[in-house]
């Protein structure tokens, strides 16, 4: 019965991820969940109380997986090199490993940025393992040791974030510009790992 329970409970999880990442919050109908799971309607609101209750479960999902990684990149101590060589390389393996995930944030930024904002702000807060200051306070300890450039953990993270991301919903403006295909593997993305390592070292190491 135990096995039952994972299984339909993840069944459920991937299908709202594939429907929320087509259709995005609001459009994303809980009826089409649960087909596509191989459920009805009320076995899904026995795992999940509501759809904002499966929508949040969904990012959590992938988010906590992420959270967990960067909490084991910061344990040790990192110089701040390091830390621009590893951090990239998690973030886009993740994204790239997880593309509904990305659609599914991309597309409630445009559609939806409060809810979604809102959904992952509460999921943060509720992760008890995870507590976002210590990073912050070592991007402050490597400002005033005269290690990096910005002085804001805000605007570091964003400027690092920025870069790891645009790997994903930059390619297809990228693409219309150049004119050129780019291949979707892992030839490409560990080519953009580097050239984004290249970039954050040159520009924020002192």
């Amino acid at each position: 019965m135990a096995e039952k329970i994972v299984s339909s409970r993840d069944a459920i999880l991937a299908a709202a991820l594939r429907e929320f990442a087509a259709r995005g919050f609001a459009g994303a109908r809980v009826e089409t969940i649960a087909r596509a799971a191989g459920i009805n309607k009320a076995m899904l609101f026995y795992y999940f109380s509501s759809k904002e209750g499966l929508y949040q479960a969904v990012l959590q999902e992938v988010m906590a997986e992420f959270f967990k990684k960067v909490q084991g990149l910061i344990t040790p101590p990192l110089t701040p090199g390091e830390f621009l060589e590893r951090f990239p390389k998690l973030y886009i393996e993740l994204c790239a490993s997880n593309p509904d995930f990305v659609r599914l944030v991309g597309f409630d930024l445009i559609q939806n940025p409060d809810n979604i904002c809102s959904v992952m702000a509460g999921i943060i807060t509720r992760m008890s393992e995870f507590k976002p200051h210590p990073l912050f306070e070592v991007i402050r300890r490597w400002h005033a040791q005269g290690q990096i450039s910005e002085a804001d953990p805000v605007q570091f993270m964003m400027n690092v974030v920025a870069l790891s991301i645009f790997s994903f919903i930059g390619r297809p403006m990228v693409e219309a510009i150049s004119g050129m295909r780019v291949a979707d593997d892992g030839d490409f993305y560990a080519r953009r790992v580097t050239s984004v390592v290249n970039v954050l070292k040159r520009g924020m190491l002192k």
